[in-house]
């Protein structure tokens, strides 16, 4: 099916990175249309049929509403992918000793991790509930350090914050035909990841080492992870699908 007739609308947040881009890729090519939001003003820049791109601050309110107008001219808004988080800059030199984590370092990761992600929700409601009768959903992005004893306080609790929100709404908005679920990766390289974590030699390589498939997710792996929970798998919700490779098992 072609972008010509996308068959609904979905829309993914943090665009512009490495799994975001990964997603949106995925969603064109099955043939929906994607509104693409993001804080990094190159997401109005891609050139994609289909694509449609917005700069906005995910923790302001007012400003995603604004941004959520761009659905008018768009088919029906489906489904939701909530992608944008992630460990900020100095949060994995403090992972090992809660001491060094200042409240304001916490309080921000926070924000960024659980509370743009419930602004996210909130926001986009009305819209899913305007295309009534057919399978919708909400994938929230939480992360294995929610399940395990990684580190990270403010990330990994922002992280498990999402899971008691996915409970939270799962019951009533599954009423209404709306599923929510959470997709939790396990340790990505990317060019971010690789910037953050550049302080640890052979932080990645030890990573995959433990895991059981010997090898850590890509950006496609986790794609595929939301693709897969909006597309394929409409009688799932509730549920947390863990995509690490096996990290949580650890291989020895």
């Amino acid at each position: 099916m072609s972008a010509k007739s996308p068959r609904g609308s979905i829309l993914i947040t943090g665009a512009t990175g490495a799994i975001g881009s990964a997603a949106v890729d995925l969603f064109l090519e099955t043939g929906w249309a994607v509104l693409g939001l993001d804080r990094d003003p190159s997401v109005v820049d891609r050139e994609n049929e289909g694509f449609q791109g917005a700069q906005v601050e995910l923790t302001e309110e007012a400003a995603l509403d604004d941004a959520l107008s761009a659905l008018e001219d768009m088919p029906p808004l489906l489904h939701v992918v909530a992608v944008a988080g992630g460990a900020l800059p100095e949060e994995p030199k403090t992972q090992d000793d809660l001491t060094k984590v200042s409240v304001e370092l916490f309080r921000s990761s926070i924000e960024q991790n659980l509370i743009s992600q419930f602004i996210t929700v909130k926001a986009c409601l009305p819209w899913l509930r305007a295309s009534p009768q057919r399978d919708r959903s909400v994938s929230l992005t939480s992360s294995f350090n929610a399940l395990s004893g990684y580190g990270m306080a403010g990330y990994s609790a922002a992280k498990a914050g999402l899971i008691g929100l996915m409970h939270a709404t799962a019951p009533h908005l599954g009423a209404e035909g709306i599923r929510v679920n959470v997709i939790a990766p396990g340790t990505v390289k990317t060019p971010r990841t690789e910037s953050i974590w550049s302080h640890v030699p052979g932080h990645f390589e030890q990573l995959a080492a433990t895991a059981a498939l010997g090898r850590l997710g890509d950006p496609i792996d986790i794609a595929k992870a939301y693709r897969a929970i909006a597309l394929e798998l409409s009688h799932v919700t509730g549920q947390v699908l863990v995509v690490d490779g096996g990290q949580l098992v650890h291989r020895k």
